[in-house]
This record gives structure tokens, C-alpha cells and sequence, in this order.
């Protein structure tokens, strides 16, 4: 069973179960026999009003219950705790009821709420890993080890607690000083298939953070192991930083320089190297007890499939900020989640509160500036990555990030400005640049620079010879001039035959052979091409053209008939209405037409 399985299994299953018990309880209980809402004067029990989201007005428990429902299904969990808290102020002793608002308060950040859910679940005997793991970081954060340690002893250990349990236990030892308890707690992970560099890793923040640096230096080095490709960045980062504390400058700089073009990110080691020749040492990456329980955490959201296991993802990086709220690796993590839900408004407000001038900061201004674009600010994602651009005029990601959606916006003149200044500052274009050389030769095709644009989708190939979207818009850009037409064909062949689904690439192909004169085969392609894209009015019209020529008149009029009901630009349908007066031209002796 993967994670994402026995992440389900701990999580309260959506459909059914308590979403009916709840329904049955509210139906029933909505009468003035039973008003509910009959709380105690106690101060670990839940406030008298949970909403504090905006008022909606005057709603049944039933209403508040669809409400909540309704919010969980769009990802809205703010609005789906609060709804669900409503109805928990009508029926405070429902114990599924408040487990699901548990989960809905810490999905969107209302630890405290969460807090207070969680302390009277447990004292209704209502226990779940979640909540106990939040209970025990609480524990942490107030230094209280020894209450840590007591309640995750007693925790089962099925699920993802399996994982958690140990990390968590060997961080509350480790805050406790008990350092060979501590890394005995981390024991039952070598047992458990992929865990074993995850054991290795905490053994050597553990080790570092207790001040026993030959000890932790052996757990680093055998993180890393003997790949470098293979080698976890985060471990890179962390053994550095620790040999710079060390004094061991040109040891930190060698195993830098080791891992340089393997899998390191020359961002995230930026700041490493100006420390270095600035001589300054890093502060430690865990120094605290909660600091490396949040990293706990962290690695094992980092882990789970965020397509399959998004919202426990998002719980466990809930659980890490609770602990480290300056934490942006769990910042990002947690936005990444948002983003696959289509949340962007919630990315969007995490990207902001994070430290822009931290070592993430430059990542999450990037990932900012794709968000606003997708919210529809065009302008303010052009205007901050202009900014950006400027800021670190040695830097070339935020151009290529600004000609790209200048280029969606159609603004293809400065979008090759921006590239232009991109590959400037990139100096030596090789390997993966073939791409900034591909976007740059669209807009410059469609600024009217064909000289300039052909020559960047070439050098794209001279990189990448087989990436099919480059030799299909070459090879298509050729058949449109009626230009290299046999080179063309055999580029698009081999763009079709990795990407037989795409129909773009499909009608090229087709559009090929019916310049060359092959009207039979260039039916089928486009045929194939209109099935994959049969809203597309450019791909019509050609099957429309290619009808007319194998003699099957009538389908082409129809065809030319839909390519006018697609709202098609003027220039098509100008040629289209010609097309259905007169038909296509005779083909002249010699292939002219």
C-alpha cells in the first residue's frame, strides 16, 4: 500500500459516514425541544460563537451544514470550518461533527480552533493521530517534552503515524537532551522501504543540534551517499551549512562545487557562497526542538502525492507552521497544494506574507507573478517581473518569465525584448536553454522576424535535435512559405511519432503532404487532427481544403460552412467565404494552383 493509500485511510472519508450520521442528528434535532448549544463554563471547551468569517445572514443548522459541504467541496476550508463551527455551536457534543471541523480548522490555518477541538476530542476519548500530533507539538512549542513524549508513546502506530510517530518522538527526546533516545526513536524507520535516508537525515540534525559534530558529520556524509545525482538537496543544504559553522570554508565550498550540475539549485546556494566570501557562518538549520519536528513534518507532506493526497499534504504543512512559522519551505509546499486546487487566491496570499528577502523569497515572487497571471492581472504580473528583473540584473528567470506571458498576451515585440535581455544574461546558451530559444522564435515568427526566428528554432535543434514541438513549428512554419518541404515532411514525421495525440502537430503533418501534392494521405491525417481538435478553425479548414482536392466536394463546403460558425479571425474567414463561392483554384501543370 503507497503513502497516499494509508493517507486516506486516517483521513475521514468525504462521502457517507459522518456527512450522513451529521445530516440524520441535524434533521432530527432542528426542533425547539432540542435547541442544543448547551456548553460549559470551561476554558478548554469550544468559544460560544465559532464563525468568524464574514456574516451571511440568518441560516438553518441543516443550511450551515449544506454550507460547509458545499465550501469543502470547492477547497474553501476557512469557509467550510467556519459553516461547520456554526453548526457545532447548535450541536456541540456531536464528536463527528467536531472531528470533521478538527480537520477543516487546521486545513485552514485556525490552529487555535483546531487546538481547542483537539484537547476536548481527547477528553471525550475521541483520539485521532492528527490530533494528537498537533496536541504533542503544542507540548513542544510550550517546552513541555515530558507531556510530549507521554502522549506520543501512547499513540498507535498504523497509517502514517508509522512515520510521523517515530520523527516527532525523536524530536521530543531531542528537546528533552536525550540524545541516544532520540536517535533510538528513529529506529523503526529503517524498517519501513524508501525511509532509510529520511532516518539518516534527522539522525544528523539531531546529532548537530545536540553539539556532537562527529557523529553528525558521519550521518551527513551518509545522507549524501555515494551518487551525486541521487544526493537530496535539502541534505547538500544542510551539511554545508554545517561545515561552514564548523570553520571549514573550503570544505563547505568543495562539496558545493561536488554537487554543481548534479541536482543543486543554483539559486538556493547563492547565498551560501556569498557567506563564504564574505567570510560569515550560516545560523543552524534546526535550533530548536520545534524547528526540527516542523522539519518532520515537512518531509513527510513533501513526500505524499500531492494529485492523490492533497489535503493530508496540506495538513502536515499545517503542522509544520504551527511549529516554524517562518518555515518557506512549507510555505511553498502548502501554496503548491492551493494551486492544485485551483486556489490560486490562496497562493496567492501565501506567496505575499513570505520573506522576500529570505533564500525562498526570489522562488515564491516567481510563483507569484505565474498566479496573478492565472487570476487575470496580466499587468501586475509584468509590472513585478519588470521589478524583479531589475533587481537582479545578473539573474535571467524572472525575464524569460516576463517574455513568456508577454507572448501569451500577444505582446510578441517585447516579448523578444525580454528574451534578447535573457540570453544576455545567460551568456553560453546550452542544454535546456533550447527553450528560451523556441518561445523567443515564436514571437519573433510572429513579429514578423522569420530571418531571426529561424535561426533560434535551428540552434534549438542543434540542442534538443528531437523535441517535437520545435521541429513541428519549423517544419510548419517551412510548409506554410512552401519552403524545404521534403525536410519539413521528415521533421514532422518524427514530431508525429512522439506525439501521436496532439493535434497541432497531426494537422502539420497533413498540411505537408497536401503541399506536396499527397491529397489521399493528407486526408487522413487531418481527419485524425480534427477528431483531436474539433473546435480549431485553421485545422477545418485545411481537412475542407484536402476534401475539395480528392474530389469530395460537398464534405468540404460543410467543412468550410463550420469554420465560419468558429468565429475564425478576418483574414480566414475572408478566404473561407471565397472558398465556398468558387471552390479552390485548379491545380496548374507542374503543381501550381
Amino acid at each position: 500500500m503507497g503513502l497516499a493509500d494509508q493517507a486516506a485511510k486516517i483521513f475521514p472519508v468525504r462521502r457517507g459516514g459522518w456527512f450522513l450520521a451529521a445530516a440524520a442528528i441535524l434533521i432530527a434535532g432542528c426542533t425547539q425541544d432540542n435547541p442544543g448549544n448547551a456548553d460549559v463554563a470551561d476554558p478548554d471547551e469550544l468559544p460560544k460563537r465559532f464563525n468568524v468569517i464574514e456574516p451571511i445572514g440568518q441560516r438553518s443548522p441543516y443550511g450551515n451544514f449544506l454550507a460547509g459541504r458545499f465550501a469543502e467541496g470547492q477547497k474553501d476550508f476557512a469557509r467550510a470550518a467556519a459553516a461547520l463551527g456554526r453548526v457545532l455551536d447548535d450541536f456541540p457534543d456531536n464528536v463527528a461533527l467536531m472531528n470533521r471541523t478538527f480537520y477543516l480548522s487546521l486545513e485552514a490555518g485556525r490552529t487555535d480552533m483546531a487546538l481547542r477541538l483537539a484537547h476536548k476530542l481527547e477528553k471525550l476519548g475521541a483520539n485521532t493521530a492528527t490530533g494528537q500530533l498537533l496536541l504533542a507539538a503544542e507540548s513542544v512549542r510550550e517546552n513541555d517534552f515530558a507531556g510530549a513524549l507521554q502522549r506520543l508513546e501512547a499513540m498507535d502506530r498504523s497509517d502514517l503515524a508509522r512515520y510521523s510517530v517515530p520523527l516527532a518522538l525523536a524530536w521530543a527526546h531531542a528537546g528533552a537532551k536525550e540524545t541516544a533516545g532520540a536517535v533510538a526513536a528513529l529506529a523503526p524507520l529503517d524498517q519501513e522501504a524508501g525511509f532509510e535516508t529520511l532516518r539518516q537525515l534527522h539522525e544528523a540534525f539531531i546529532q548537530d543540534f545536540s553539539g556532537r559534530a562527529g557523529p553528525a558529520e558521519a550521518s551527513y556524509r551518509a545522507t549524501l551517499g555515494n551518487d551525486p545525482a541521487r544526493a537530496a538537496t535539502r541534505a547538500i543544504q544542510a551539511y554545508g551549512a554545517f561545515l561552514e559553522r564548523e570553520g571549514r570554508a573550503e570544505a563547505a565550498t568543495a562539496l558545493y562545487d561536488k554537487y554543481r550540475g548534479e541536482n543543486m539549485d543554483g539559486l538556493l546556494f547563492e547565498s551560501a557562497r556569498a557567506r563564504l566570501a564574505a567570510g560569515e557562518k550560516p545560523a543552524p538549520l534546526i535550533a530548536s526542538a520545534a524547528d526540527g519536528m516542523a522539519e518532520a513534518f515537512f518531509d513527510i507532506a513533501s513526500i505524499l502525492p500531492k494529485d492523490r493526497a492533497g489535503e493530508i499534504v496540506l495538513i502536515y504543512c499545517r503542522l509544520a507552521l504551527y511549529l516554524r512559522p517562518d518555515f518557506p519551505l512549507a510555505q511553498l509546499l502548502m501554496a503548491d497544494v492551493y494551486e492544485g486546487f485551483g486556489r490560486q487566491v490562496d497562493a496567492v496570499d501565501i506567496y505575499r506574507g513570505m520573506n522576500k528577502a529570505g533564500v525562498y523569497g526570489w522562488v515564491a515572487r516567481l510563483r507569484l507573478a505565474d498566479n496573478l497571471y492565472d487570476l487575470g492581472d496580466a499587468n501586475g504580473a509584468i509590472a513585478l517581473l519588470r521589478k524583479m528583473a531589475d533587481e537582479r540584473p545578473e539573474r535571467s528567470d524572472a525575464l524569460v518569465r516576463l517574455g513568456n506571458i508577454l507572448r501569451y498576451e500577444g505582446r510578441f515585440k517585447e516579448s523578444v525584448a525580454a528574451y534578447d535581455k535573457a540570453v544576455e544574461r545567460i551568456g553560453e546558451i546550452k542544454g535546456d536553454d533550447w527553450t528560451i530559444l523556441y518561445h523567443r522564435g515564436v514571437s519573433l515568427e510572429q513579429s514578423g522576424k522569420w530571418e531571426r526566428a529561424e535561426q533560434d528554432f535551428l540552434k534549438a535543434l542543434e540542442l534538443e535535435p528531437d523535441q517535437p514541438y520545435v521541429l513541428n513549428y519549423l517544419g510548419y512554419s517551412w510548409v506554410k512559405q512552401g519552403k524545404n518541404l521534403v525536410q519539413a515532411r521528415e521533421m514532422l514525421e518524427r514530431a508525429v511519432a512522439q506525439r501521436q495525440d496532439s493535434g497541432d502537430i497531426i494537422d502539420s503533418m497533413g498540411w505537408a503532404l497536401f503541399k506536396l501534392g499527397e491529397f489521399a494521405d493528407a486526408v487522413g491525417y487531418l481527419e485524425r487532427a480534427v477528431a483531436l481538435r474539433p473546435q480549431d478553425p485553421e485545422i477545418n479548414d485545411h481537412l475542407g481544403d484536402a476534401y475539395w482536392r480528392v474530389g469530395r466536394r460537398d464534405e468540404a463546403r460543410i467543412q468550410w460552412r463550420r469554420v465560419l460558425e468558429m468565429g475564425p479571425d478576418d483574414e480566414l474567414r475572408d478566404q473561407v467565404r471565397r472558398k465556398l463561392e468558387d471552390g479552390l483554384p485548379a491545380i496548374e501543370p507542374g503543381g501550381g494552383s
